[in-house]
């Protein structure tokens, strides 16, 4: 399960998807837009918001998380400013193995050009459901399971998958590190698992990102 924080702020931003509206706005936030075609589950969207927030909290960073999109990704023709943008596909969206055994899976993705990060960031639910299928040794049958159960356990994945490229984005690195939230790859038992400290920024990273984080608020309230 999630801790209680997280699901509160899960069970919160539900609550705020299903009415419409965007969460209320945290101090020192830049905004983070999310977009998900409406075959996703406003849950699913919710427990995976919830994962990526809680990581970044722990790291001193607070987003304000605005789902203002329940389309498909053709939506991305027009960028939203410069606000960093999320889409979650509900397609594989790239080739290759689902086998967590390889190590090697898409779970989401961000591109570079000229060693910049672009500020759009893709989810694929996809592949996530195919390597949560491939995980049943940790996670169990997924068929066996509720659609509480399944949600709660794909979205904490997702969520720091998502975290993940946050890094790549907030820190403008293509690079991985041996540990932490930036570690090219990660178990099952480290994706579905409730300890979460194998998703950490380093003290130095938190700096980065940081002030990172405060210039991108800069610039999209310009």
């Amino acid at each position: 399960m999630l801790t209680i924080a997280a699901s509160l702020r899960a069970a919160a931003l539900l609550a705020s998807i299903a009415a419409g509206a965007a969460p209320a706005m945290p101090i020192h936030a830049t905004t983070i837009a999310i977009w998900a075609p409406s075959a996703i589950s406003d849950a699913l969207v919710a427990e995976t918001v919830a994962e990526a927030d809680a990581i970044w909290r722990e790291a001193g960073i607070e987003f304000d998380w605005r789902v203002v999109g329940r389309r498909g990704y053709d939506v991305f023709a027009t960028p939203l400013s410069q606000m960093p943008r999320v889409v979650i596909v509900a397609d594989p969206g790239r080739a290759g193995s689902v086998n967590p055994a390889d190590r090697n899976t898409a779970l989401g993705w961000i591109a570079f050009a000229d060693g910049r990060p672009d500020s759009q960031i893709v989810l694929s639910l996809g592949n996530a459901e195919a390597f949560m299928l491939d995980s049943r040794n940790v996670v169990g049958r997924v068929t066996e399971m509720t659609r509480i159960e399944h949600d709660r356990l794909l979205g904490r994945m997702m969520g720091r998958a998502l975290a993940h490229e946050l890094a790549h984005y907030f820190l403008e690195t293509k690079g991985h590190t041996k540990t932490g939230l930036l570690q090219a790859s990660h178990t099952a038992r480290e994706f579905f698992g409730i300890d979460r400290s194998r998703f950490l920024l380093s003290p130095e990273q938190r700096d980065l990102a940081g002030a990172r984080v405060r210039r991108t608020a800069l610039v999209a309230t310009r």
